[in-house]
């Protein structure tokens, strides 16, 4: 699984979307799942993040498991990816 980032759009559109492609390129490159943006709905909301702006608090935590579920679904053995319910590890988030 690659947990994909986004760039500020500060940093230029050359920039910003070469960035996002890498994941995507070396996604299919590696055959990995991407999440497009792990940080998405997390990281510009200040509710959800610590102090220092760069990292997820508690608050944050549920958002970015939905982020990843699918990804992480996706490269499970089918067996096992039925086996666990989403809902259940999700309520167990602080």
């Amino acid at each position: 699984v690659l947990a994909g980032m986004v760039m500020p759009p500060n940093y230029g559109e050359r920039y910003t979307n070469g960035f996002a492609a890498l994941y995507a390129d070396l996604a299919d490159e590696y055959d990995a799942a991407l999440i497009p943006f792990f940080m998405d709905g997390v990281a510009l909301d200040p509710s959800k993040m610590q102090p220092d702006q760069i990292h997820p608090n508690a608050a944050g935590q549920p958002i970015l498991l939905d982020n990843a579920w699918p990804a992480i679904v996706e490269v499970l053995p089918e067996s096992v990816a039925r086996s666990i319910d989403h809902g259940t590890i999700r309520q167990a988030s602080p």
